[in-house]
């Protein structure tokens, strides 16, 4: 499961492919899925050519360029074991479309007919269909170590690019050392400490060391929100909210086990008692990384 949903469509008809494009965006943009332009074709011309392991579904009109019948391409790409879910329509209706689709062998398909009300109910029904099968903990596992990770490297431009001004750097470098340097010593218990040790960061810029394994995510974060504070970023990014809403999540995503209730769900066990991902906990979790990813690549414009 992926945060951007790409659609691969065959529509020889411009004006329908709009307006058609736009019910599946709003559809997808409910489920809190980005939506980037599907890959428009209107014959199979290029089939040969695409990389079909990009698309989380094929749409596909009955009748393209020259009368040339959709079928045909699917059942070509099937012949490559490809087997992405395919949206047939067509204006011959449901019942006809089927009739066609049975002269093939083409698993994995659904059928609608091609007027607006039920193009979009079908859409709706198969792409919240496909979301379903994937949202386990093994797929939202791999959707938010990604996307936090994407997230995390966008954090470090902003701060980076902040840190270009001698004077911002450091006081930047102060607050961080500061607060690094303070966590630590809370650690140390031998009374034969005095604890006037200093970080290594503190001899260096934090262009130095934000990439270090160390500037971890919450670091980053900080680092951010006290940009923030001290209005050298216009934003309203919170350090405790992006913990509570990334963060936590992630972490206990990465390094939980899970296992099965009794209800034989799958849950994680994890410090602060046992989660649940159902699928309003996972569309949070989407809404709140593309929250975010918006955030910073407003910011990112802004330097």
């Amino acid at each position: 499961m992926r945060i951007n949903y790409n659609i691969l469509w065959f529509e020889n008809e411009q004006t329908a492919y709009e307006t058609k494009r736009d019910f599946v965006k709003d559809i997808l943009e409910e489920l809190y899925f980005n939506f980037p332009e599907p890959r428009h074709e209107i014959d199979g011309s290029n089939i040969e050519s695409i990389d079909y392991s990009k698309y989380d579904l094929i749409i596909a009109d009955m009748n393209l360029v020259g009368n040339e019948k959709s079928m045909v391409l699917i059942d070509r790409i099937r012949n490559k074991q490809i087997l992405t879910e395919v949206l047939f329509y067509s204006s011959a209706g449901e019942d006809a479309l089927r009739e066609e689709l049975a002269k093939y062998r083409i698993d994995g398909a659904y059928c609608s007919g091609r007027e607006d009300y039920e193009f979009e109910e079908k859409v709706r029904s198969v792409v919240e269909t496909l979301i379903k099968k994937t949202q386990d903990l093994t797929n939202l596992r791999g959707l938010v170590m990604s996307e936090v990770s994407d997230l995390d490297v966008m954090m470090k431009q902003i701060v980076s690019c902040c840190c270009e001004e001698n004077k911002i750097e450091q006081e930047l470098r102060n607050y961080i050392v500061g607060t690094v340097e303070e966590r630590i010593k809370k650690t140390l218990s031998s009374e034969k400490c005095q604890k006037q040790c200093t970080h290594v960061w503190r001899n260096k810029k934090i262009n130095e060391v934000i990439s270090e394994q160390n500037f971890d995510s919450y670091t980053t974060a900080r680092a951010l929100h006290h940009l923030a504070e001290k209005k050298i970023i216009h934003s309203d990014f919170n350090l405790e909210t992006y913990r509570i809403e990334i963060i936590e999540n992630r972490n206990f995503l990465a390094h939980c086990q899970a296992k099965l209730n009794t209800d034989g769900k799958e849950i994680l066990v994890t410090s602060k008692g046992d989660k649940e991902y159902d699928s309003e906990k996972i569309n949070d979790i989407r809404k709140n990384i593309i929250k975010y990813h918006d955030m910073f690549v407003d910011l990112l414009k802004k330097r």
